[in-house]
């Protein structure tokens, strides 16, 4: 980074510190998947950056700067290098794996709102406006050029999830009442709060879901939380079913429980641990000021409204929920002593597993999920062995429909179960493609 005027930036720093108190064609599963590259193919959860490039990563740095994206009383550059400090993007200035996410950043287009779209601008306005709330730092802060996920992904997720028309999404007003409303309108602030939150929240949550775990193996995890959005709510804020299920992560009332119940004090911990100091103000700004979400169907508001701390709200709770289905897995499945050994294969493979098994469950409950696979392993795989991760989660799709759960034993949920984690591969491998192939992992 170039070399800056030490009194004016150091008051400046001050001074913001200060001021905001900082701290479908089924999915062909059989693919050797760890070749992907070679083959010109996007697999399933799976990065595929090669070990040279992670060694060389570090020296690839740049000293490109981000283009300014606000304008108030201070010059636009020194505004924007103010927020880079404030979230510490400017550590790494440009994508260490991919030179050209500068340029697709700076021309990202947007949509130019109208009466029926725009009703979420003026809420992010004035969130925008205020110099104390971090969703507001969020919609301020530039784009950052080496997320965990690339924007132009997410764009595009936001884009094709949902037709402009399409009226799956619900508008609150400040008694908490919701009205059907259009698509929002995917402008510059709703974007920027939406992708960065994003970033924020699985910075931050990625250790809680995968303790202990490598790099690759928790951005992997990420890049799973990432293809599971796309199909629930095309990462839009306000998106909400018939059945109340709603926002970023489409939350029903039994997963908002378990949530509360189980996983929300770990979560505090987690962050407010974090060497990041901004994982602790997310803790603190909207799990401890904030009430929890209720389950409650006449509180489904509380799953999309700005005002209670979504869209970053909603995606903590998404990541919270996994970690507690990743937990049920290993007692029902990996860590059981009938099943634990049934399990012949790498690290890697196994954890491709694990991961197909936790974004299947976000739809099936964990029992839904252990059901089947505990039939599988008890009948085709009984006196062998799981050496093939990609057969087994072929065979899962299978196994859904053969011998669902109880809750999932109606056609129409066994239909839906069966395609759900298909679904996401093939969505997560069309946006993959049309980006530019490769990954959606920096």
């Amino acid at each position: 980074m170039r070399a800056t005027t030490p009194h004016l930036y150091k008051m400046l720093f001050l001074t913001l510190c200060f001021s905001m108190g900082w701290n479908m064609k089924p999915v062909d599963f059989h693919l050797d998947l760890a070749s992907k590259e070679e083959k010109g193919l996007a697999a399933p959860f799976n990065l595929n950056a090669s070990k040279a490039k992670v060694e060389n990563k570090k020296e690839e740095e740049t000293t490109s700067e981000p283009i300014p994206i606000i304008e108030h009383a201070l010059d636009k550059i020194e505004k924007t290098k103010s927020f880079q400090s404030l979230f510490g993007w400017g550590d790494n200035v440009a994508n260490r794996n991919c030179d050209t996410c500068q340029d697709e950043i700076r021309n990202m287009r947007y949509m130019q709102c109208n009466a029926q779209n725009n009703y979420l601008e003026a809420e992010m306005k004035t969130a925008a406006e205020s110099q104390s709330s971090l969703l507001g730092d969020l919609i301020r802060a530039p784009i950052k050029p080496n997320s965990i996920i690339k924007a132009s992904c997410i764009q595009m997720g936001m884009n094709t999830k949902f037709g402009v028309s399409s009226k799956t999404f619900r508008q609150c007003n400040a008694a908490g009442a919701a009205r059907q409303a259009f698509r929002p309108c995917i402008s510059e602030n709703y974007f920027k709060m939406v992708n960065n939150s994003f970033e924020l929240v699985s910075s931050c949550m990625k250790d809680f879901i995968a303790p202990g775990k490598d790099e690759e193996t928790q951005n992997l995890d990420v890049r799973a939380v990432y293809a599971l959005i796309n199909i629930e709510s095309g990462f839009h804020v306000n998106a909400m079913s018939g059945t109340g299920a709603g926002g970023i992560g489409q939350f029903t009332a039994p997963a908002i429980q378990d949530v509360n119940s189980n996983e929300l004090n770990a979560v505090r911990i987690s962050l407010e641990g974090n060497k990041n100091p901004l994982c602790s103000r997310l803790s603190m700004e909207l799990l401890d000021k904030m009430e929890p979400i209720r389950p409650g169907k006449a509180q489904s508001c509380e799953r999309i409204s700005l005002r209670n701390g979504n869209p970053m709200k909603n995606m903590i709770y998404t990541y919270a929920y996994l970690k507690g289905v990743k937990a049920d897995m290993n007692n029902m499945i990996f860590e059981n002593k009938n099943y634990k050994n049934k399990f012949r294969m790498s690290e890697y493979d196994l954890n491709k597993i694990k991961r197909a098994l936790m974004v299947w469950s976000h739809n099936t409950g964990p029992a839904g999920t252990w059901t089947p696979a505990k039939t599988l392993l008890n009948t085709f795989y009984r006196g062998k062995t799981v050496t093939n991760a990609d057969q087994f989660i072929q065979q899962m799709q299978q196994y859904m429909q053969k011998f669902p759960a109880s809750a999932n034993k109606s056609s129409a949920r066994r239909k839906e179960t069966s395609r759900y984690f298909p679904e996401i591969t093939k969505t997560l491998n069309n946006i993959e493609n049309a980006v530019g192939g490769g990954t959606c992992v920096n």
